[in-house]
């Protein structure tokens, strides 16, 4: 069985707790997502997938929210 994948994505504009919230919550909707972990100090979601997902997909679904997510 293939190890998970572990993606870093940077993430501007995130100013509050809420913005941290709002990105975990839309990561939550990927069952592809094993687990994330989104930090407002350093700007970014470290994600564990545990099967293959476009990451162009999880950085589109965080831009949607008005955030600039980037890998």
């Amino acid at each position: 069985m293939k190890q998970p994948t572990e993606l870093v994505i940077k993430i501007e504009g995130m100013h509050c707790g809420g913005c941290v919230k709002r990105v975990e919550n839309v990561l939550k909707g990927f069952k592809e997502i094993k687990k994330a972990s989104v930090s407002l100090e350093k700007a970014q979601a470290v994600i564990e997938l545990k099967k293959e997902l476009a990451s162009k997909k999880i950085v589109e679904a965080i831009n949607d929210l008005g955030f600039k997510a980037s890998l």
